[in-house]
């Protein structure tokens, strides 16, 4: 096993093993096609799509070891625009961690991690990742705290539904364009806690919700959504104004709803009797003071 990487220790490994430190390298197409190289290798995940779609966003910065002309390690940096209790800020979110497993164990990505946070920390209120199982002893020793999330749920009241909610369709460029400017145009979806990164919201739209996104032009607004036997989970509204739930859920509502899951901070949209249930799925961690305890991150806030 080897030791405990020290700060001299891995000095000396870059050196010997002729590392190379990168960042802010977007403009150079083969690191940066090296960087897509890394993610799906390390994390099976293909940028090509958001890449080719024209919403790759300059805002998540990389910070990578290379050798050769190919990542080794890397750590992303994502600076979010963000409201926190009604005011604007900017948070800093981890992610896009990795070491090629030649390189593992050697403190590249703790190095990383230290460079990253200490090159834009003069511009951020808050650090926050989320981590794999796995990965929480290692941000623990990195000086991470866990923080508890949560969820809100509303108990379904039988509805008369309404039809208007029209399905997008993000293979047709007339929708996906629609789909960027209500992105682009969005008012915060809570004054306690919203992101509004557009091309973030977009990695989502590509990859995660594509099924899920539907327009209702009566309420001039888009809204995320899943339904799960008796179950209808809410991921995000957009629109320069959100509607109250009881305006928005006719067009969304079948007979057979029996809980409403926000995956956000509902105090937009009029209702008093939400519960709070802690989110388990996600392991999330913050380093230093963060600006609001037992939050509910927006689903599309994931990088």
């Amino acid at each position: 096993m080897n030791p405990e990487p020290t700060p001299a220790r891995i000095s000396n490994f870059l050196k010997s093993n002729d590392l190379e430190f990168r960042s802010h390298y977007w403009n150079d197409p083969k690191a940066r096609s090296a960087f897509k190289a890394f993610i799906l290798d390390i994390h099976g995940l293909d940028f090509t799509t958001w890449e080719q779609a024209g919403y790759w966003d300059a805002r998540y910065q990389p910070f990578s070891f290379f050798k050769d002309g190919e990542v080794i390690a890397n750590v992303c940096i994502y600076a979010m625009d963000a409201i926190i209790s009604g005011s604007n800020t900017t948070l800093l979110q981890i992610s896009g961690v990795g070491t090629s497993e030649a390189y593992r164990r050697n403190g590249l990505s703790r190095e990383l991690t230290e460079r990253g946070i200490e090159s834009v920390a003069k511009s951020r209120e808050g650090i926050f990742l989320f981590a794999d199982e796995e990965a929480i002893p290692y941000y623990q020793k990195c000086g991470f705290t866990a923080l508890q999330e949560y969820l809100e749920i509303f108990y379904a009241i039988p509805t008369d539904p309404i039809r208007g909610a029209l399905k997008q369709n993000i293979s047709q460029s007339v929708d996906l364009d629609k789909i960027f400017n209500y992105a682009s145009n969005r008012a915060p979806i809570s004054e306690i806690f919203s992101v509004l990164n557009a091309e973030l919201f977009m990695f989502h739209a590509l990859y995660f919700l594509q099924d899920h996104i539907y327009e209702i032009p009566e309420l001039k607004c888009l809204v995320c959504y899943k339904r799960t036997g008796n179950s209808l989970d809410i991921f995000d509204i957009l629109g320069e104004q959100i509607p109250e739930f009881d305006t928005l859920y006719p067009y969304i509502a079948r007979e057979t709803d029996h809980t409403v899951k926000f995956h956000f901070h509902t105090d937009k949209m009029g209702l008093k009797n939400t519960e709070k249930v802690l989110l388990e799925e996600h392991h999330a961690f913050t380093r230093g003071n963060f600006p609001i305890s037992n939050p509910i991150f927006p689903y599309t806030s994931r990088a």
